[in-house]
């Protein structure tokens, strides 16, 4: 379910398949939404506004809800293994997820990769996404795959993100080095054994008391840093 007239809208530019579209009887409807869903032959439903209400997951939700295709949660042709991914390794708070998928967009990145954590198909990681959840590539692992193993298949260098590691910056990025970027949840961290056999423990210094940052900054920080040293691109 994509909430908000500005996604559901989004979602139609992008192409994805929307099966249907609800709006509240008793509320102004954006006419962008609704000119969307006419000119792509999509049915809307009218609910009252007290069912309407229950049925969002927002609690002051917006005049518009739609049933959409989900994208691929799979390795498939739209993931590119030639570039910088972000790993996440049991992120549990859905705005985290969102933000980051977002922050991959933005970023250039090829890629997001997900191990447990929260449902990215889930409505608050949605909202926190704002679209680009059908717009980059996410692939899945279970918690009992081994990850670092394939991931190392495929060519990749795995950068685990600890307190105490070399200086991102002072990575080398020379070369045709294609990075996973492992960031871990926020109560806990990486599972140790995921440091373990890392490639390489980096760290994003900082100045002051702060022990540690949020793990969506820290994708933020470090996915731009990727971007600015190879030259604009993953």
């Amino acid at each position: 379910m994509i909430e908000t007239p500005k996604l559901i809208v989004e979602a139609f530019e992008d192409g994805v398949e929307v099966e249907h579209v609800i709006v509240p009887a008793g509320r102004h409807v954006d006419a962008s939404l609704l000119n969307a869903a006419e000119a792509s032959r999509t049915t809307v439903f009218e609910l009252e506004d007290a069912a309407f209400d229950k049925l969002a997951d927002s609690k002051n939700p917006q005049a518009g809800i739609a049933v959409a295709a989900a994208p691929p949660i799979t390795f498939d042709e739209r993931f590119d293994t030639d570039g910088t991914i972000l790993v996440l390794f049991d992120v549990a708070d859905p705005g985290n997820v969102g933000t980051i998928l977002r922050t991959a967009e933005a970023s250039g990145v090829t890629g997001v990769v997900v191990v447990g954590g929260a449902d990215v198909l889930g409505p608050k990681v949605i909202r926190a996404a704002a679209g680009s959840l059908h717009r980059v590539p996410i692939g899945r692992f279970e918690p009992d795959e081994p990850v670092l193993a394939t991931l190392g298949s495929w060519k990749y260098r795995t950068l685990a993100t600890v307190l105490d590691g070399r200086p991102h910056d002072e990575i080398s990025v020379e070369g045709n080095i294609c990075d996973a970027i492992l960031f871990g949840s926020e109560a806990h961290g990486l599972p140790p054994d995921v440091v373990e056999h890392a490639d390489v423990r980096i760290s994003i210094p900082m100045s002051g008391r702060v022990e540690s940052l949020n793990v969506a900054t820290a994708a933020a920080v470090l996915a731009f840093d990727m971007r600015r040293r190879h030259g604009g691109g993953s």
